[in-house]
Formats: structure tokens, C-alpha cells, sequence
């Protein structure tokens, strides 16, 4: 059994990742945990609180209020149309987003990260909430990340973008391999470089090393030169309209380059298609 873990501020971004895990994993036995951060208190010398007995009832009055949108989550899935195959919990975590997620995936020994791109507090101008960016950059089990409209997305084709750095994947691409055999999707692999040329030798064994991984999936390949990695891949998915994108990350590196803000004024307000978020490090 699958075990999911849906972090939610309550936004309609939130609900809507909750909708696509739902959707995504609708023939998967899974165990999902919706799980809302209940960040602590930080108090401005303006606002300060002023007596213990205060602190303690506004405490208690955030949790009250996070049961009962955590209840109404519940409600609301409730009514959606049964899957025996799924099973919820909640979750109420004591600290900030960051730590409340990495604590609940190891305490819950959790498979997958399912959040919305951009939540309550998501600035327009940026290509992707700062909440999921740090987690991106910070957690080591896969992440989908999922931005808004994404549930009516075509998934005849997902996107994988790599730079032919690995040479043995072992089984860390199996959650990739399951959702694109579910949706009966082509594998639709990119590799860009900055300058004009051929696949080296080196590099050639290493893209035959991933369509062995990817195998019996149908994988298309694409090699585009002459331009940033980071555009290159932004015109690539955005023009063949693909259903998701997969993305092996290397911290602090590819993904923070390919979502920045200059990236993004340079070719579209945003990138509007799923990610799914390998971390590099599962791969040595």
C-alpha cells in the first residue's frame, strides 16, 4: 500500500492537489494523510502577547480551527464518488512546514509528497510557492507537485528531463514507470546542452542505461542544443503540452535555475504542468 502524504493550507491550490492524488492513484491501494502545519506563534513587539493565559487560548483556538478544516477536507472527499481502494487520515503537525513535512514523512514512513505549486500566501510574479521550492530542495522521497488547473491535463506523454548523469537508476524511477503505465503514457526524454554537438559515447550509455530502466514503456528522445538547459526545457514541455514532467534534482542547482523569476519572464508567467520530483541523491 501506497502511503500518500497530502500537506494542505486549506487552498483551493491545496484541494486541488488533493483532487489529482486522488485521481493519479485511483487504482492504487493508498493511505492518505492530509496533514496541515500549525506553525508556532511569532509574536512583533506590536503585537505581542501579553500574558501566558493569552498565548494558551489563541493556541487553542488555531488548533479548534485546524480540526475543523481538516474535518471539512474529510467531508468533502467523503463525497466524492468511494474508492475502496483509498483510505484517510489527518494529521495536525506542531511546527513549521519544512520540519512538519520531513517529520511526518519519517514518522509515517511515507512514499510520496503530493503538494499544490502555490497556496494561500503564492505571489503571482513567482513561478512556484516558496513553501514547495524549500521542500523540493530539502526532501529525499519523491514529490509531486502540482499547480492549478492541472486535473483536465492530457497524459499521452510525459515529459522526463535529464542530463544523462546517471548511469544506474535501480528502482527509483518505479513510481514514474507506475504512473505512466496507469495513464498509458509515452516517455518523452529531453536533454539539453548549451552549445552545438552530439551525444558523446560516455552520454550515449548513459541514455541507453535509462531507456533500460524505463523498459516496456515507449521512450521518444530529444536533444536540443544551442541554448540554456533551463529554457530549453521550459520550451520543450510547454510545447508539446505535456501531462507531466519528471526532474531528477539536484540541490540547489537545475530546479531553483529553471524556476526562477528571470527564467520566467523570460519565456511565460509559469510552467503549468505537474511535476514529479526525483531527489539525486536516491540514485547513488
Amino acid at each position: 500500500m501506497k502511503k500518500i502524504l497530502l500537506p494542505t493550507d486549506f487552498s483551493a491550490n491545496s484541494w486541488e492537489a488533493t483532487l489529482y492524488a486522488l485521481k493519479l492513484f485511483k487504482d492504487k491501494e493508498c493511505a492518505f494523510y492530509i496533514m496541515h502545519s500549525l506553525e508556532p506563534l511569532v509574536s512583533a513587539p506590536s503585537t505581542a502577547v501579553s500574558s501566558k493565559r493569552a498565548n494558551e487560548a489563541i493556541i487553542k483556538s488555531r488548533l479548534n480551527e485546524s480540526k475543523l478544516e481538516l474535518k471539512k477536507e474529510l467531508e468533502k472527499i467523503h463525497e466524492l464518488p468511494k474508492n475502496d481502494k483509498h483510505r484517510f487520515e489527518t494529521v495536525i503537525a506542531h511546527d513549521y512546514f519544512l520540519e512538519a513535512v520531513k517529520t511526518s514523512v519519517k514518522k509515517l514512513d511515507i512514499d510520496i509528497v503530493v503538494v499544490g505549486t502555490k497556496g494561500a500566501s503564492g505571489i503571482k510574479e513567482m513561478t512556484i510557492g516558496s513553501n514547495t521550492a524549500n521542500l523540493i530542495n530539502k526532501q529525499t522521497c519523491p514529490i509531486i507537485a502540482v499547480p492549478q488547473d492541472a486535473l483536465s491535463n492530457d497524459m499521452s506523454e510525459i515529459g522526463f528531463a535529464t542530463d544523462l548523469s546517471i548511469s544506474n537508476y535501480g528502482h527509483e524511477l518505479d513510481l514514474l514507470k507506475e504512473i505512466a503505465t496507469s495513464s498509458k503514457s509515452k516517455i518523452a526524454a529531453v536533454h539539453v546542452i548549451n552549445k552545438k554537438g552530439d551525444l558523446t559515447t560516455e552520454l550515449l550509455a548513459k541514455l541507453q542505461a535509462l531507456e533500460a530502466t524505463l523498459k516496456p514503456l515507449e521512450m521518444d528522445f530529444y536533444l536540443i542544443t544551442d541554448v540554456s538547459v533551463e529554457v530549453g526545457t521550459r520550451v520543450f514541455s510547454e510545447s508539446r503540452k505535456l501531462g507531466m514532467l519528471c526532474i531528477i534534482n539536484k540541490k540547489r542547482s537545475f530546479f531553483e535555475k529553471l524556476f526562477s523569476k528571470s527564467n520566467s519572464k523570460s519565456i511565460s508567467s509559469h510552467l503549468n504542468v505537474p511535476l514529479i520530483i526525483f531527489n539525486h541523491e536516491s540514485f547513488k
